[in-house]
């Protein structure tokens, strides 16, 4: 199987499709053939695209892959092909805005890091943030902690 790269513009959704199951689609088209039960590799006519180009290659389906790449390219362009083998980055909760109790999230951020008072400060003036990276549950807690002060947060999926 190949890894969840969008076939039309290359963005790299492996993390996101790995955590959440989310970030992009496979896409049968009209050419798709499965592959024997022994075999090993990705089936012609099955493409990985993301949420952005996904309706729209879903809407194509109907055609054979290749006719429906260069419909697709024609409405939204030509993109580079630079997909190099990479690691999978872990997601990474982010502080998008901290809110009405800085210390309460001041507090968080020691906790969470093991940062000093004065780092955590530094970090806290530096919004947005990271906070953590690993896999989502094991950063749920300061997530549910940090929504619950009012700080606004993201998962992010595609940060390295």
């Amino acid at each position: 199987m190949k890894p969840a790269y969008c076939w039309l513009c290359g963005r790299d959704f492996r993390s996101e499709w790995r955590h959440a199951q989310s970030g992009g689609e496979l896409v049968r088209f009209r050419d798709y053939k499965q592959l024997p039960d022994d075999a090993v590799g990705h089936p012609p006519g099955l493409e990985w695209f993301c949420r952005e180009h996904a309706a729209a290659a879903r809407v194509l389906s109907h055609l054979d892959s290749a006719s429906a790449l260069v419909e697709l390219q024609r409405q939204f362009g030509s993109f580079p092909k630079v997909i190099e083998p990479s690691l999978i980055h872990d997601p990474s909760l982010w502080v998008v805005e901290v809110g009405p109790q800085r210390s309460r999230v001041l507090a968080v951020i020691q906790q969470a890091t093991g940062r000093t008072a004065t780092d955590a400060l530094v970090l806290l003036r530096a919004t947005p943030f990271e906070l953590v990276r690993g896999w989502p549950a094991s950063f749920q807690s300061w997530r549910v902690e940090l929504e619950s002060v009012g700080a606004r947060v993201e998962v992010r999926y595609d940060q390295a």
